[in-house]
C-alpha cells in the first residue's frame, strides 16, 4: 500500500510540475500494453471565473512559451512513472484514467483488449474526451458521434476504481525550473 501511495505522489507531483497555471481538475489517460506503443495525455481545467475549456498538455509549450523538447522529456518521465505504477499495482490493466480533483486522485484501471480493438488510438482519444472532459456530443462530427454512441452501447467492461487522498501525503514545495513557476 505504501508503494502505491508513493507512486501516486510521484505522479501527482510530476503532473503539477507540468501545469503553469492554477487549475480546478486534471484528467489523465495512459495506455501500456506489451508489444504496443503506449500513449499518454492529460487535460487540465484552468481555474477561472468564467468556465474555461480544458487545456491539452501538449499545447502548454506553445501556449506558455516553454521549451518543447524539455517539456516533452518531462512528459516522457511522467509516462515512465505510470508504467512503474502498473508493475506495482496490477500488471493486467491496459489503460488507466486518473482524475485529480483538488487533492483526491481517482484511478480507473481498464482491462480493454487494445490489441484486438476495432477502435484506433484516435477513436479512443475522442471517446475518452467525450466521457471524461464532458464535451457535448454535438461538438464531434456526425461520423464520430456515431462511433462514440456505438462504443457506449457496446462497452460492458467496467473499470476498477482506486482513490487516494494526496493531502495525507507530505508533498514538498513544487517548483519547476522548466515552467519557471
Amino acid at each position: 500500500m505504501q508503494n502505491e501511495l508513493t507512486k501516486f505522489k510521484e505522479i501527482y507531483t510530476s503532473i503539477l510540475n507540468l501545469i503553469p497555471e492554477k487549475w480546478e481538475k486534471i484528467c489523465l489517460y495512459a495506455s501500456s500494453v506489451k508489444n504496443l506503443k503506449g500513449e499518454m495525455f492529460f487535460y487540465y481545467f484552468p481555474k477561472r471565473i468564467i468556465k474555461a475549456k480544458p487545456v491539452n498538455c501538449y499545447e502548454v509549450p506553445n501556449k506558455f512559451g516553454v521549451d518543447e523538447f524539455t517539456y516533452n522529456e518531462e512528459l516522457y518521465k511522467l509516462y515512465g512513472k505510470i508504467k512503474e505504477t502498473k508493475e506495482i499495482l496490477n500488471e493486467n490493466w491496459t489503460n488507466v484514467t486518473m482524475i485529480i480533483d483538488k487533492k483526491v486522485v481517482t484511478a480507473q484501471f481498464h482491462f480493454d483488449n487494445l490489441t484486438e480493438s476495432k477502435y484506433s488510438d484516435e477513436d479512443r482519444h475522442m471517446i475518452w474526451q467525450y466521457k471524461y472532459l464532458n464535451l457535448p456530443i454535438d461538438s464531434f462530427s456526425k461520423k464520430n458521434q456515431l462511433m462514440i454512441n456505438t462504443y457506449r452501447d457496446e462497452s460492458n467492461i467496467r473499470p476498477i476504481f482506486v482513490s487516494y487522498n494526496i493531502s495525507d501525503l507530505e508533498i514538498g514545495e513544487i517548483k519547476n525550473p522548466i515552467l519557471k513557476v
